[in-house]
């Protein structure tokens, strides 16, 4: 008889101290009350009441309890939601003592949810149980479900996706059978040996550790869950015999599957759940559950709200910190359109500083022959000047890359082949400085902005890494020039690089020479580093970049590295140029929304981007197809653009902001109201490419 597989159980706890182990269900620790240590491989995190965390399949973990605590265990089974998710790859980030993300309390009021029914697991109890084990694994597969960023994934176009979904439907439907690469390559009508490639590119496995993945995934479900005997497992799923099951079995578990089986009984025997021992603790949880009920009662959804403010408290604010948008390389400004529909948004959205870069690009201002001809460049900067648009200089040599997925662009994150010399990057850059001194004068340039890119080929991350020397360099250049020009870097990108900052920070806190400011890329994307491989998402946080520049600042200020500001220097809901939610009007509410926002949590931000003519493409024919500018190639206004224009019109004194709107005055009887109805993204949006985003993604 088979045994029954819930998708989730749960068990209290209150034990001193418990052993390390470690088992392939993944499990979430929340405690209640006290305080508890628990350790992960090599990390330790330390957990007060109300924080929780997910455990990973296979981690090694142990508990130490600081003082006398309650708190439950959330078990979640493994193979059944691999079935569920189409993956076996299931890896998440988790952590409310790591992190921030407003998902947080959504799964926290969940988990609550279940332990109010603890004592209701039976009937119509555990029917209610069920449903709020399913809510809560949507939520946590939603918001904190990683996947591994690695190249041999990537599919160049969109007849490799759809091959390799073949390639996946074939062996799963087809995994009991005795199948061979020569069947699946009739199939697919391709030759046996360009196959055998192709499934080793775009695997990484070969295909017969491909299917046997496959096959041990059903197997050993089957082994743990059922009490069918090893030879009809093996025959069941594919095998030919129960010493061919055992021999792929031992190569990748270690043991005998008879072994393994008995292993799990032992271990799930030992997990039964914890009864309270006594009435006390039983009235504590119930206690804290009807406090934890009072505290967070939800309010009733309402169309609209009432918001009463008092006029006469204002606070002066400057929104030209926000009204900066990114145009690209600095010599697309020599074509008039771009220059035309620069002109048509600073007039119309107040837009005041324009961010560009490889501007010491080989192609129009340096020959190593010839040497420097800033000819263009001065003619790019002019009509910034000349217009009264505040100059935000990128010095690096910012690759000029647009893909569909978030992932492939950060991966492929690279320069052109550009970078110069340390003597040659000195000389002409001393050069630059000369000629923007004698063509625009020092008091000019101490109202611009130049930043210097992370190039990954400077080795930022190496305690002597190029970027910091040519930084330095161009700081000490600038600032000899007058100490009030602003010199900033290094294009951090905000979540994914994460892993990165601790490090780079710390060597950075070492040099004689900090920033200015730090600039961050936010494209709403995380990332975590485990085992030298890096997971990444897209992030559906609400507050994303909120609560992501919150725990840098943590992390500066625990290591002593800080700088007076910090400027978002590109940022927008994602990193595509081929996502239809970039011409709607959410991403109009998502502007407005994340402006008000940041007021007081930023120092600048730059939009990406200004116009969709920078980024075309061959496949462009239609009038809209799903770039991040505000005005399209044939001059069209999009939401994004009268966002900025609705910012534009707030007046410079705040008297209350909130949620969806923002309320301002200029103190002679006039006011001004901006509101907003941004809808979150759901999980539909998390687990698709990007070009295929539709409008019901909207949660």
């Amino acid at each position: 008889m088979e045994n029954e597989r819930n998708l989730m159980q749960f068990y209290i706890i209150a034990e001193d101290e418990l052993a390390t182990h470690y088992h392939q269900n993944l499990e979430i620790i929340y405690l209640l009350k006290g305080k508890l240590s628990i350790q992960i491989d090599a990390a330790q995190y330390q957990l007060m009441s109300g924080d929780f965390l997910l455990i990973n399949a296979n981690k090694q973990h142990s508990f130490t309890v600081a003082e006398n605590i309650i708190g439950a265990r959330f078990v979640i089974n493994f193979h059944l939601l691999a079935e569920y998710m189409g993956t076996m790859q299931l890896m998440f980030w988790c952590n409310t003592t790591a992190d921030h993300n407003d998902a947080y309390d959504d799964v926290r009021n969940m988990l609550d949810r279940i332990l109010e029914h603890y004592f209701e697991k039976e009937d119509q109890g555990s029917l209610r149980l069920n449903a709020l084990y399913y809510e809560t694994v949507y939520l946590l597969t939603s918001n904190f479900m990683v996947k591994a960023d690695d190249s041999r994934l990537e599919m160049q176009s969109s007849q490799d996706r759809v091959r390799v979904k073949q390639i996946q439907n074939y062996i799963q439907a087809n995994y009991q059978k005795q199948i061979s690469l020569n069947d699946l390559a009739e199939q697919l009508f391709l030759s046996s040996a360009y196959l055998s490639k192709y499934i080793k590119r775009h695997f990484g496995l070969t295909f017969l550790e491909y299917l046997n993945n496959v096959r041990l995934f059903h197997a050993v479900d089957e082994l743990i869950y059922t009490g069918k005997n090893l030879t009809h497992i093996a025959l069941d799923n594919g095998y030919p015999s129960s010493a061919a099951f055992n021999k792929a079995f031992r190569d990748v578990y270690g043991e005998a599957p008879g072994e393994h089986r008995k292993k799990m009984k032992q271990q799930e025997a030992s997990e039964t759940p914890y009864i309270p021992k006594d009435d006390q603790t039983h009235q504590w949880l119930m206690k804290y559950l009807q406090y934890k009920k009072e505290k967070n009662m939800p309010e009733a959804k309402k169309h609209s709200s009432v918001c009463t403010v008092d006029t006469e408290k204002m606070k002066k604010t400057d929104m030209s910190w926000c009204q900066a948008i990114n145009v690209g390389e600095a010599y697309s400004l020599l074509h008039s359109i771009v220059q035309s529909q620069v002109l048509e948004m600073k007039q119309e959205t107040g837009i005041a500083c324009v961010r560009i870069w490889n501007l010491l690009s080989k192609e129009f201002c340096y020959d190593e022959k010839e040497g420097c001809n800033f000819r263009k460049l001065n003619i790019v900067l002019d009509f910034l000047v000349e217009n009264h648009l505040v100059p935000y200089l990128e010095l690096g040599n910012k690759p000029r890359l647009f893909m569909y997925t978030p992932e492939r662009v950060v991966m492929e994150k690279q320069s052109s082949g550009e970078l110069y010399s340390y003597p040659v990057l000195c000389d002409i850059f001393k050069k630059l400085c000369l000629n923007l001194i004698n063509r625009y004068g020092i008091g000019e340039m101490e109202n611009w902005y130049f930043e210097y890119w992370n190039s990954p080929e400077l080795h930022m991350e190496q305690k002597d890494g190029e970027y910091y020397r040519n930084f330095e360099m161009i700081y000490h250049t600038l600032k000899s020039i007058s100490p009030k020009i602003r010199v900033g870097g290094a294009g951090f990108i905000l979540g994914y690089e994460q892993a990165l900052y601790q490090n780079i920070f710390q060597n950075w806190k070492k040099r004689a020479v900090w920033p200015d400011f730090l600039s961050f890329c936010s494209v709403q994307y995380i990332a975590v580093h485990e085992e030298e491989k890096r997971y990444g998402r897209k992030s559906i946080d609400r507050h994303y970049m909120k609560n992501q520049l919150k725990l840098v600042r943590e992390l500066m200020e625990r290591i002593g590295f800080e700088t007076p500001k910090i400027h978002i220097d590109e940022w927008n809901f994602t990193v595509s140029n081929r996502n239809v939610i970039n011409d709607s009007c959410e991403q109009g509410a998502y502007i407005i929304k994340t402006c008000i926002d940041m007021i007081d949590q930023v120092d600048f931000m730059v939009y990406w981007h200004g116009l969709d003519v920078y980024s075309e493409y061959y496949d462009s024919d239609a009038i809209l197809n799903g770039d991040s500018g505000m005005i399209s190639r044939d001059g069209i206004r999009k939401p994004s653009f009268y966002a900025f224009w609705f910012i534009n019109r707030l007046l410079p004194n705040i008297i209350d902001k909130n949620e969806h709107s923002i309320i301002t005055a200029n103190g002679w009887g006039n006011y001004v109201i901006v509101c907003h109805n941004y809808k979150q993204l759901s999980a539909k949006y998390v687990f698709e490419e990007e070009n295929e985003i539709l409008p019901e993604y909207l949660d």
